[in-house]
């Protein structure tokens, strides 16, 4: 993705200084999130922010969305983007720290959040960017499972839900902490570029116990065709009221 604004259909963001641009992940986590129900809603390891005004496109007005994200520069930008984004009755903050602070700095949240998202880092024992910024985004030194397991432990509500996008090969870890973090493994989204590659990411979705429904959907998701941006018909409904071409 380009290192310039990014434009989406009914909003852009500034990304420069951020160090993980707007890519696949992001738009994959955004579009397929469920935001049904979601007043206060946190977006972990915000980033530039643009996965949360994703889900404030789609909520119902009067939703408040809470960016949180650790390195400087990119909780600033996160902050400019949630200052004009465009969409009325919705408020956003960022908050500049690790999610591992907040529930103390903000004992009114606990308990109290509806939807937590997150592109966490998940680069674990790997080579490292001599660019601080990018390692922080990129590599879980500074939040790994257990700490947004625990966090989302404190802040989500009963029946709030988790939903994050991880590599595939680390399905079985990812799940292995749901029972002991006191969630349901509700949705898993399996996720393919392409019908003849295995799966590259998968989309949890956990509920914060005690829950009405705790039966557990699996999907699958394609995204492309033969062709880099043949998008298939399941990506496109929903990337469509996000991306330009669409």
């Amino acid at each position: 993705m380009a290192k310039g604004p990014f434009h989406f259909k009914a909003f852009s963001v500034e990304q420069d200084g951020a160090a993980m641009k707007v890519g696949m992940d992001g738009i994959v986590l955004g579009s397929t999130t469920c935001v049904d129900g979601a007043q206060l809603v946190m977006d972990v390891g915000a980033g530039n922010g643009y996965v949360g005004i994703m889900l404030l496109q789609r909520m119902a007005k009067g939703g408040h969305l809470i960016g949180v994200e650790l390195e400087p520069e990119a909780a600033r930008q996160c902050a400019m983007n949630y200052a004009t984004q465009p969409f009325e009755g919705h408020s956003a903050d960022a908050w500049p720290g690790a999610i591992q602070d907040y529930a103390e700095s903000h004992p009114e949240h606990l308990g109290q959040v509806d939807l937590m998202v997150s592109n966490p880092p998940f680069f674990r024992d790997k080579p490292k960017s001599p660019i601080a910024a990018r390692n922080l985004a990129r590599h879980d030194d500074t939040l790994q499972m257990v700490d947004l397991v625990k966090a989302a432990g404190l802040l989500l509500k009963p029946g709030g839900r988790l939903c994050t996008i991880w590599p595939y090969d680390r399905l079985e870890e990812w799940q292995s902490w749901s029972e002991g973090g006191g969630f349901s493994i509700s949705r898993t989204l399996h996720i393919t570029t392409m019908a003849h590659l295995p799966c590259k990411r998968f989309v949890a979705e956990w509920t914060r116990r005690p829950c009405a429904n705790a039966e557990e959907k699996t999907e699958w998701l394609t995204l492309e065709g033969k062709a880099t941006l043949d998008f298939t018909e399941n990506y496109l409904r929903y990337i469509q009221p996000y991306l330009r071409g669409t």
